[in-house]
């Protein structure tokens, strides 16, 4: 199905032997045959070679004392192949398959690219198949990433880094609001700088509030109108849609990795129930509600996070006006994703959970990022800060880097102010600059009050140590 020329998700159906899995490539978006991140295929020439996007399930980015095993070994990759082998129509050899970190590739004589789809997309359902049987996510509250994986007792997690910081407002009002014993014990061990005890109340929090509240339940919708924060990433984006100056974002959801959304309500939706996200696994009820929303999923069937790929995407399709919110080291992508920015194409860049960012990311979102949400970054505060030509809040703030930028702030303002009054507010006469006229933009009741930079008094309830 198109819409004002762009591929939208259309539901599809077909004969298939019983206990056979539809491939995505019907049911869902019809991007699978020229326009996919999923596999990609090289001529050889001796025959054709297929390389299928996997997970990189390496957690040393996140814990410097606790791993898993790679679960696709040599044995499990045949047990997949043959799976797919018995639902294609046709049979082909594959010599020497071999698995890296990001990658599988397998290698057949034949010639026939057609004759060889049936087993791909049969080879995509097994590896999702796969990976929905052993799940596993990481996230990320407070500075603290949080392994969970799925046991038979259910969803559980099961490992914990330390929080950073010592203090946080928004940390603090979050577990205020959540109540109870391990909200409170959890607050006072980060407050005391407990280290060893607040790792284990980190696990039981989030069993206790996330996985129990719905977060990754693949039976929730993923169409909302109610903001979550007043100036979150994905409340910017989708007040962007209100007006026209989005047609696309890449954005991350639970369960289903990086995906594209069309449409205020499918932003706001698919982030409504999430904490910050870096490796997930895929669910097939959850990706046909997505497609049934006008979600595309780029990796449907391994729910990969990959920005770069998702705005590649998009831009595959024919989206022109997109953004894309990119998270902690994954920031540095934003070097190539500015490379994009060509053909009539705009991207609004969003630098988000930059606590503990290094220097090189700090450089990437400060030549490329257009809104950057500071959280408790040092580099942040003491590198991009000043760069800014605009800011909102200032315990938290977000700091506008362009004028790009400052179009969404601008816009998600206005439609927030008539939102919240009906009255029609213009920030037309805001000029930004940097330094000491830079205009900070903070909430006042149900306005937006402005001054300028050089009238602020310090912070003593900002985010601390900073790192």
């Amino acid at each position: 199905m198109e819409k004002n020329g762009l591929l939208f998700p259309a539901r599809l159906t077909r004969c298939r032997r019983p206990g056979q899995r539809l491939p995505h490539a019907v049911i869902g978006v019809n991007i699978m045959k020229k326009t996919t991140a999923e596999y990609r295929i090289e001529k050889t020439e001796s025959g054709i070679r297929v390389f299928f996007r996997k997970q990189n399930r390496d957690l040393s980015r996140y814990f410097s004392d606790f791993s898993i095993p790679e679960p696709i070994s040599g044995e499990v990759l045949n047990r997949l192949i043959g799976e797919a082998m018995s639902l294609a129509e046709g049979a082909f050899s594959f010599s020497a398959p071999a698995i890296g970190r990001d990658e599988i590739a397998l290698e057949t004589d034949s010639q026939n690219e057609d004759a060889l789809r049936p087993f791909i997309n049969a080879f995509l359902d097994a590896l999702e198949k796969f990976y929905e049987e052993n799940e596993i996510h990481i996230t990320r509250m407070f500075g603290s990433f949080v392994y969970i994986e799925r046991t038979k007792g259910g969803l559980e997690a099961r490992k914990a880094t330390p929080v950073p910081i010592r203090y946080c407002p928004l940390m603090r009002q979050l577990l205020k609001e959540v109540g109870g014993k391990t909200a409170e014990n959890l607050l006072a061990s980060v407050e005391s700088g407990d280290a060893a005890n607040q790792t284990e109340l980190m696990t039981r929090l989030i069993n206790e509030v996330v996985i129990k509240g719905g977060y990754f339940d693949t039976s929730r919708p993923l169409n909302s109108c109610e903001a979550n924060v007043l100036f979150g990433a994905s409340e910017t984006m989708s007040t962007a849609f209100r007006s026209g100056l989005l047609d696309a974002a890449v954005i991350v959801s639970n369960n289903l990795g990086t995906i594209i959304t069309t449409d205020d309500s499918n932003t706001q939706g698919a982030v409504k129930r999430m904490t910050g996200l870096f490796l997930t696994s895929p669910s097939r009820e959850i990706v046909d509600t997505a497609i049934k929303a006008k979600i595309i999923p780029v990796f449907p069937h391994t729910a990969v996070i990959d920005q770069l790929a998702g705005v590649k995407l998009a831009i595959a399709l024919g989206y022109k006006k997109i953004a894309v919110s990119v998270a902690w080291m994954d920031n540095i992508l934003l070097n190539e994703i500015s490379g994009l920015e060509k053909d009539g194409v705009t991207i609004y860049k969003f630098g988000l959970c930059s606590t503990g960012i290094d220097e090189a990311n700090a450089d990437a979102m400060q030549k490329n990022a257009d809104l950057i949400w500071s959280c408790a970054s040092r580099v942040v505060r003491s590198r991009i800060e000043p760069e800014a030509i605009a800011q909102v809040g200032v315990k938290i703030p977000v700091h506008i880097m362009s004028e790009k930028g400052w179009r969404l702030v601008r816009n998600h303002l206005e439609l927030t102010a008539k939102d919240r009054t009906g009255k029609t507010v213009s920030y037309e006469a805001v000029v930004c600059a940097k330094g000491a006229e830079k205009p900070v933009i903070l909430n006042d009741g149900n306005e937006f009050r402005i001054m300028a930079a050089k009238s602020l008094r310090g912070c003593p309830d900002c985010p601390h140590p900073c790192v």
